[in-house]
């Protein structure tokens, strides 16, 4: 468990962090999300120790960050920023191999889990290994700095707007990508972004940040339909909030006994996925993949998106 406790960053005047308390559940992802200027990346930095706090402290499963010793505190937070911050002259498997090669691991260590990490995040090591940074794509990139900060093992992932410098079809992918391998590996993730859709789709918690203060803490769910005030209502359109809220949910959970036609939708798919697909065919229903005579309704659908129960958004 990660703990934000008081914790403040003062710049003369101007409280760039104020007064923050928060707590990171293990093995869970909480976005922070706020417009620019908002303190998020401040907030990071207080973090992982490259900023000292004017006030409060972080603690690691109870431990305070202060008393922890800067090599040992580095290597049990992993950080991946924007533009992926790689080495340009150094191939990507020793960008990966940066933090382990610090702390001393063996090499036949070192280069089972450089291999193990380009695995699991789909970059062949015998041909992207030997490629330094100039010749991979944006997302290979961003795969090569995530693949970095999570080399040592660290007990939590920072990540400052990590997908802000991809294309709309790369940065959905990544996206994906992510969340897959935290679920695979169980790290501990606090992510920045100012895009709701983003932290929508990628958290278990949601942190609104505005003026370094925390406006709401809670779930997407929560975040969506009962938004703590008109500041963090406006972050999502009134008319995006029902699909957004739609994503939260899979077809499996809704599924309904009945034949349908055409193209089955799989059950992993989103609701908002099955409706867009709907309204795009003028079908009522949707076959399930996997699942004979079963389908998911419009009907079904609209009423988990609408009209709001008491204390949601109207």
């Amino acid at each position: 468990m990660i703990e934000l406790i008081g914790l403040s960053k003062h710049y003369d005047t101007v409280r760039a962090v104020d007064d923050v308390t928060l707590t990171i559940p293990t093995g869970t992802v909480t976005v922070i999300v706020g417009a620019s200027g908002s303190g998020k990346s401040t907030l990071l930095r207080l973090v992982n120790g490259l900023v000292t706090p004017t006030s409060g402290h972080v603690e690691i499963n109870g431990r305070d960050t202060r008393k922890i010793p800067s090599h040992d505190l580095r290597r049990r937070i992993g950080y991946a920023i924007q533009d992926h911050g790689l080495f340009p002259h150094w191939t990507a498997a020793r960008n990966i191999a940066t933090v382990p090669d610090l702390l001393g691991w063996p090499k036949a260590r070192v280069k089972q889990r450089v291999q193990e990490l380009m695995t699991l995040l789909q970059l062949d090591p015998a041909v992207i290994g030997a490629r330094y940074p100039h010749q991979l794509s944006g997302g290979q990139a961003q795969r090569v700095g995530v693949a970095r900060a999570l080399a040592a093992e660290p007990e939590l992932l920072l990540m400052d707007e990590p997908f802000g410098a991809l294309d709309p079809a790369i940065r959905a992918q990544a996206q994906s990508d992510l969340k897959a391998l935290q679920v695979r590996l169980g790290t501990t993730v606090l992510l920045i972004t100012h895009d709701m859709a983003e932290a929508i789709f990628l958290a278990d918690h949601i942190a609104v940040m505005r003026a370094g203060r925390i406006e709401q803490y809670g779930t997407p769910a929560d975040i969506l339909a009962r938004p703590a005030n008109s500041f963090v209502s406006g972050l999502v359109a009134v008319a995006d909030r029902p699909f957004r809220y739609l994503s939260l949910f899979s077809v499996a959970d809704f599924v309904e006994d009945g034949p349908a036609d055409g193209p089955p939708i799989p059950a992993d798919a989103t609701l908002s996925e099955a409706l867009a697909r709907m309204i795009w065919s003028g079908q009522d229903t949707l076959p399930v993949a996997g699942m004979a005579d079963h389908c998911i309704r419009r009907h079904s659908l609209i009423g988990v998106a609408g009209p709001p129960r008491s204390g949601a958004v109207r």
